[in-house]
């Protein structure tokens, strides 16, 4: 079978085609007109992958993926319908491929690729061999963001578009819950339905005690919950926790900072101890875990500027990130350049954008990416202009005209290409020390 991927390089398309090309040995193709890390993996491993979209790409082809972000009138698809050739969604191929696998899903709005990774991460300690579906990239995994394993598979469950309660998962983890994606649902109302549909067909729901609407589920949380936080110390990147579990209280050593990682930590511990798996090698596990890519991500740090890479973009996720970074560098001055992410997700959210800034000392802010929308009127320029010692860049190119070789911590935070001013800027100060 030959499967043809439209936007073949973006994170989650990227691992299915994997999967498809070394799990389940199909031909696979793709089109992406962006020469990202993970277009360049896929070539390497031996995928073809053309870098404009043009119907000549569809040949002799059984099955078209495409992302989102591709339209109805992309010449693939037009050529594709005209040739009688099935065009299905990645998150229809994703559930697609996941009907013989004994399912473990994590979703909601923050957290989901780290609680994937520590879940991950506890199940190899554990013995287990998951298949695994990561929206970033790990060390851990053979092929970044994918895991060729058995017939348990660990995945993202992304609950930005309508569909994703037909995973139907054996095991579900659900993070929290906010409208960050409501706009593509016809109602919260069925936005808050299409995760209680998930959470009621799986045998095993772990989610968070601030969602009272998820009925019969065991619950962790910070406060109160099954499983609660009752003591956190902090060291560094060290974090020692002490929680309440149905099992006695237990302690616990994790290796990453952030105090929304314990709570990541306390969901996938709910899980394992639920599903009746070894305890203290659950609690062992997270004393050498280490975070995925762009997860507060040091690339660069000679004693004088520490540079962070972060896939933050909502607000509470920044408001995470900065608060980490006040704890763990104190008494230096933080820095954060911020790219939002998507137009409807900043005029939604704005307000709130601008408090959870403000915990940084200099913040300087680009245009949005808008990923696949379309500019609405809303511009980043609103969020700066809240703030006193915010600065509206604009164009992220011109970032770098604002950044001195001066002490301090910058971090770059969002979810689209703000990377790319990152690495200029480590090229800048001289160079990659890690």
């Amino acid at each position: 079978m030959k499967i043809h991927f439209l936007g073949i390089g973006g994170i989650g398309m990227s691992a299915q085609a994997l999967h498809e090309y070394f799990k389940n040995n199909n031909k696979v193709t793709g089109t992406d007109p962006f020469l990202s890390e993970r277009v360049l993996y896929l070539k390497k491993q031996g995928i073809k992958i053309f870098n404009k979209h043009e119907k000549k790409n569809v040949d002799d082809v059984d099955l078209i993926v495409r992302t989102p972000a591709v339209p109805e009138d992309n010449p693939e698809v037009i050529v594709a319908k005209e040739k009688g050739i099935p065009v299905i969604t990645r998150l229809e191929h994703h559930i697609q491929i996941m009907k013989d696998y004994s399912k473990f899903g994590v979703t909601g709005t923050d957290g989901k690729t780290t609680t994937t990774s520590m879940l991950t991460h506890v199940l190899l300690k554990l013995g287990m061999d998951p298949t695994v579906f990561l929206g970033s990239t790990h060390p851990e995994l053979e092929h970044g963001n994918y895991r060729k394993g058995g017939n348990m598979c660990v995945f993202e469950m992304d609950e930005s578009q309508p569909g994703f309660e037909n995973y139907n998962p054996d095991y579900l983890i659900v993070t929290n819950i906010r409208g960050d994606h409501i706009e593509n649902f016809e109602s919260y109302e069925n936005y808050l339905s299409c995760f209680k549909k998930s959470c009621e067909s799986s045998k095993l729901c772990v989610s968070n005690s601030e969602e009272d609407f998820l009925k019969k589920t065991i619950k962790f949380g910070f406060n109160k919950g099954d499983y609660h936080l009752i003591s956190l110390e902090k060291k560094l990147y060290n974090q020692f926790v002490e929680i309440s579990t149905p099992y006695g209280n237990k302690r616990f050593k994790l290796s990453v900072p952030g105090t929304h990682n314990v709570l990541n930590a306390l969901a996938v511990i709910a899980l394992t101890f639920e599903m009746g798996f070894d305890r203290d090698i659950v609690l062992s596990s997270f004393e050498d875990y280490s975070l995925p890519g762009r997860r507060f991500q040091i690339t660069y740090d000679d004693g004088e500027i520490v540079i962070i890479d972060d896939y933050s973009h909502t607000p509470v996720e920044i408001e995470s990130l900065l608060k980490t970074a006040k704890e763990i560098f104190k008494n230096r001055e933080i820095y954060v350049i911020f790219q939002p992410h998507r137009y409807t997700r900043l005029r939604r959210e704005y307000k709130d954008f601008a408090r959870s800034l403000t915990i940084a000392d200099k913040i300087f802010i680009t245009e949005v990416y808008g990923a696949f929308e379309e500019k609405d009127g809303i511009s980043a320029k609103s969020v700066a202009q809240m703030i006193d010692k915010a600065v509206f860049v604009g164009d992220k190119k011109n970032v770098l005209k604002y950044l001195k070789r001066k002490s301090g911590v910058y971090i770059f935070a969002g979810a689209g290409d703000i990377i790319d001013v990152s690495k200029a800027f480590r090229n800048k100060v001289g160079g990659l020390k890690v």
